[in-house]
């Protein structure tokens, strides 16, 4: 599934429902009758319920972006745990770093393609399981090498390792941290409330202003459709993927000499 499809139809959807909301806050605008009094005690309503869009907006908008920065700086932390539990391998015994090495690589391989497959919910399922399956393999292996080895030596590399699971368990969790769906369902409903009472405010209008109805409209729905995307960052146009090449790189330096070349 395209996923960027998707969120732009329903961008696009939500726009002219808000243009829908504005015409039907005009019509109900237009019925009722102009009570000065009535005017001004609904000012104070609509400006709490403005006031509210705002502050939402702003506190979704604000949580999405870091978010987004947190998985990014979970994409580093275990590129760095990769590469320093990759080194310490030189620690073990000649024997034992052969198969670890290739359980390495293979281990980020599947690194590689779950970031890649991040989007696809159960794809993703797969290959982190086949990633775990990896990792049991490589703490057995290493639980096996580090007896052959001095002490000081064995707990500095069963560390990186550790901290090398610890990172990804991480990033995992961080692909699947959403705000509840109600949110986003209740900031699109007072987006589209928000648009009524513009309506109401401007059946008093001489003019159509249609100009400033479709401001309002486009405005919002940016605003919406840049949250989502900041919430997942790899299926629509703000993406992390750049990050993803830190770890090809990792993966490169891991290959033999002779392979590089």
């Amino acid at each position: 599934m395209n996923y960027s499809l998707v969120l732009a139809g329903l961008a696009a959807g939500f726009f002219f429902l808000l243009l829908a909301a504005i015409r039907v806050g005009r019509y109900l605008g237009s019925r009722a009758s102009g009570d000065d009094k009535g005017k001004a005690g609904s000012a104070a309503i609509e400006a709490s319920v403005f006031a509210l869009l705002g502050l939402l907006i702003a506190f979704t908008f604000s949580g999405a972006a870091q978010r987004m920065a947190d998985r990014r700086g979970l994409l580093v932390e275990e590129v760095n745990a990769i590469g320093t539990a990759w080194l310490r391998i030189d620690m073990l015994s000649p024997d034992s770093q052969p198969q670890l090495r290739d359980q390495f690589r293979r281990y980020v391989d599947e690194r590689i393609s779950y970031y890649r497959h991040v989007a696809d919910l159960d794809q993703r399922e797969a290959i982190a399981a086949k990633a775990g399956a990896i990792q049991q393999e490589i703490w057995s292996s290493s639980m096996q090498a580090a007896r052959h080895v001095a002490p000081p030596f064995a707990v500095s590399y069963v560390a990186a390792v550790n901290d090398m699971f610890d990172v990804a368990t991480a990033q995992t969790v961080a692909q699947k941290v959403h705000p509840p769906l109600a949110t986003y369902l209740f900031l699109g409903f007072l987006a589209l409330v928000c648009a009524c009472l513009i309506g109401l405010n401007l059946a008093e209008s001489k003019r159509d202003t249609l100009f400033h109805q479709i401001v309002y409209a486009v405005v919002m729905t940016a605003a919406l459709y840049i949250i989502i995307d900041f919430e997942f960052p790899r299926i629509g146009a703000i993406r992390i993927d750049q990050s993803d090449a830190l770890l090809m790189a990792q993966r490169q330096s891991m290959e033999p000499p002779a392979a590089r070349q």
